[in-house]
């Protein structure tokens, strides 16, 4: 182990953080469930379309939190080097937490797929996505790399945050090299960058929304930029952002990108009014079963759907009670992921990390916050 994973000391935990990703995966759900492409009508859900149809904006907060979370833990691990050992004890921690819970919801995927031929007479649109290889480079979670598409829909970003984790011990090691207003510099070109083509791409999406999290992460810590915003920046920030679902287009990305940024750091201020309530409990266990949401949410409403055509025929899928009762079933289907999946393969993948003692309370308090990253 080199010296600086010894120097490692396990990091403040940031509760709210934790809290503030369930509500970005359940704009997600809203996104695919209310306002569900398949259906030709929608029903009128008081309003809130506006919010609903930027819900897939939840991903480019969850990218920003990721790179916050991840140069927070690893920060001082690569800030001298990047030694073999680190780098791979990083890479088997990450891989240990987003490949489980992504195979175990593909193969849901792919078993709906079978359903869906023999037991609901219906062939997928996007066929292509079940074929031999679009499975191989999806157990190797490089399929949007390529523009290979995946079984479980919502698994592309996985395979962009997969790319970052690659990426960020190198990242971090040439980053701090620079000074503080290269910091700066290269935080602004990637907050720009989202304003174009580049984040047309799940590649050029991650690596500006990683960035500018590992930037605001490295400028909070130098500056203390967190508790200048005072306690009522985060709700300040959210009305704003709610209200811009209505005069601001989707298209806006660097608004709504500046946005996530600066309410990930309001809410890292313990100070701050949003972050208490964020920080309560309930909230915080949406958050860790947030990921799971995020996988499952797809595969639960598809198999509920296409069950409600058999069932009921006149039934219309998008209207309030198919809707609520897709969420609820995501819900509980992604606790019972998080507990009898996520953790478990996390644990049993990490198993040979953990024989080395003097490291165990290191890596369960680095992880616990690390854990955050995920979707």
């Amino acid at each position: 182990m080199s010296h600086s994973m010894h120097g490692l000391q396990p990091r403040q935990d940031i509760p709210a953080l934790t809290g503030a990703r369930g509500p970005a995966a359940l704009a997600v759900v809203a996104y695919h469930l209310p306002m569900d492409a398949t259906v030709a009508q929608h029903a009128n859900w008081f309003g809130l379309e506006a919010i609903f149809a930027r819900g897939f904006l939840g991903v480019d907060f969850f990218f920003i939190l990721s790179g916050f979370i991840i140069h927070h833990v690893y920060r001082n691990v690569f800030a001298s080097g990047v030694s073999a050992r680190d780098a791979q004890r990083f890479m088997l921690y990450r891989f240990a937490r987003i490949w489980p819970l992504h195979v175990v919801t593909m193969l849901g995927a792919l078993a709906l797929y079978v359903a869906a031929i023999f037991v609901f007479k219906r062939v997928p649109a996007d066929a292509a996505a079940y074929s031999p290889s679009s499975i191989l480079a999806n157990l190797l979670m490089v399929q949007s790399w390529f523009g290979i598409g995946s079984p479980n829909v919502p698994a592309w970003s996985i395979s962009a945050e997969w790319a970052a984790y690659i990426v960020f011990p190198f990242l971090c090691w040439v980053l701090m090299r620079l000074p503080l207003v290269g910091w700066i510099g290269v935080g602004l070109v990637a907050w720009l960058l989202t304003g174009t083509e580049m984040v047309s791409h799940p590649l050029g999406r991650i690596a500006c929304a990683f960035t500018i999290g590992v930037v605001l992460r490295e400028l909070e810590g130098r500056l203390g930029l967190a508790h200048r915003l005072g306690s009522l920046a985060g709700p300040a920030l959210l009305a704003l952002l709610i209200g811009s679902c209505w005069f601001l287009p989707d298209t806006m990305l660097p608004a709504y990108t500046a946005g996530f940024a600066l309410l990930i750091l309001a809410l890292s201020n313990p100070q701050d009014r949003l972050g208490r309530i964020a920080a309560i409990r309930p909230l915080v266990y949406l958050g860790e079963i947030s990921f799971a949401l995020y996988m499952c949410h797809a595969v639960v409403w598809s198999a509920f759907k296409n069950a409600l055509r058999m069932v009921a025929p006149g039934l219309d899928p998008v209207s309030y009670i198919p809707v609520v009762l897709g969420t609820v079933l995501s819900l509980l289907a992604a606790s019972i992921l998080y507990h009898w999946v996520e953790m478990p393969g996390r644990d049993l993948l990490r198993r040979g990390q953990r024989r080395a003692p003097q490291h165990v309370a290191q890596n369960r308090g680095d992880e616990a916050l690390a854990n955050t990253a995920a979707r």
